[in-house]
């Protein structure tokens, strides 16, 4: 089988993100994508705004009836720094019969280097990249497909125009609009 994983914040769950899963599931024929809010996210400062059960929330709901994503809280509930070659190795135990695709931006792909035991990652991920117009340095020994964004739109952008008091509709989900607006998240 092949899975789609898919690890980041998620804070919030946007459109873009809706918007890359289902690309790369159509595009690579994949089984389901896996999201997986982090915990703390080693290469970023601070923990997330909004709490891991609010995220956890914002995915299921902005979710809902797609039956090939999966919202898994194993990070969460792991804790502590989360790391991707720790999160393969619960997914390849899980499912050991699976080939494994990791879903992720150009900014990200920039830093592989300097992520927890890369080369572990290199012989048993494929990445599927995705970037804004721009050409993505190739990593020898890694297998990358690279997929230009359509939809560009970041979490960063929405929390800012939340504390602006700025509509975010468009730009996330119905149901995760809904809950942000109900439950004040990042005012």
């Amino acid at each position: 089988m092949r899975i789609g994983l898919f690890g980041g914040s998620f804070d919030p769950f946007h459109l873009g993100h809706f918007l890359i899963a289902r690309t790369a599931r159509e595009l690579f024929r994949l089984r389901k994508v896996v999201f997986l809010p982090c915990a703390h996210s080693p290469l970023k400062k601070g923990r997330p705004v909004a709490g891991d059960q609010a995220r956890l929330a914002m995915l299921r709901q902005g979710l809902k009836g797609q039956g090939w994503a999966v919202v898994s809280d194993w990070e969460i509930k792991k804790g502590g720094v989360s790391y991707t070659v720790d999160t393969l190795r619960a997914m390849q135990k899980r499912h050991p019969q699976s080939s494994f695709f990791w879903i992720m931006g150009s900014d990200q792909w920039e830093l592989l280097p300097s992520w927890k035991e890369p080369h572990e990652l290199r012989r048993n991920l494929a990445f599927l990249v995705f970037s804004r117009p721009q050409s993505l340095r190739s990593r020898r020994g890694f297998r990358m497909k690279q997929i230009p964004l359509r939809f560009d739109v970041s979490a960063t952008e929405v929390r800012r125009r939340i504390q602006k008091q700025l509509s975010i509709t468009g730009l996330v989900p119905p149901a995760v609009e809904t809950l942000i607006h109900k439950h004040r998240w990042y005012r």
